[in-house]
């Protein structure tokens, strides 16, 4: 289900299906190491499709497609500060969350940017490390690529994050 190549930058993984919390573990199991948890400490701005509409994440190159729904949420990546995350081309990192999802895993605080209503995370996340990139089957039914990223468990959903993306918007916290 899952391959993991030991690369001179570092291990990489790579999945043709989706993966899930067993396989999250295993995968952990393989590289011998546990998991790290980290809250979000940056926010979002986020906004509900109206119609279908298709987003590409971008950061430093293509990482996926996935397709709002109308109700399903746009979400863009925010610093601590509110300032909109970008990437070294200038690109904003924008993704989709499903909208029986988006609930559980933002609140409202005050504010609102261009990008839509500003929300913070609510949740803790598991994160393997994989410095020599990832590429895998997403839930969303995309793949999701990246030269460095990690592996990210959230409820029941497993999923890639560029690592720059990630460690500019989440804190590691203590197992």
């Amino acid at each position: 289900m899952f391959k993991i190549d030991r690369t001179a930058r570092g291990d990489r993984l790579e999945a043709d299906a989706v993966l899930g919390p067993s396989d999250f573990q295993s995968i952990g199991n393989r590289l011998g190491r546990s998991p790290s948890r980290a809250r979000k400490v940056g926010y979002v701005a986020a906004r509900r499709a109206e119609k279908s509409e298709t987003v590409e994440t971008r950061w430093n190159g293509r990482e996926t497609v996935n397709t709002a729904r109308p109700g399903d949420w746009i979400v863009t990546n925010l610093s601590p500060q509110l300032e909109p995350l970008q990437d070294d081309e200038g690109r904003m990192d924008v993704y989709v969350i499903a909208a029986h999802r988006f609930a559980s895993l933002y609140e409202p605080i005050e504010g609102e940017s261009k990008l839509g209503k500003v929300y913070r995370a609510m949740g803790v996340v598991a994160a393997l490390l994989f410095p020599g990139g990832l590429d895998i089957a997403a839930p969303w039914g995309e793949r999701q690529t990246m030269a460095a990223g990690y592996l990210l468990l959230a409820g029941e959903e497993v999923y890639g994050a560029n690592r720059e993306a990630f460690e500019a918007t989440y804190e590691f916290i203590e197992n």
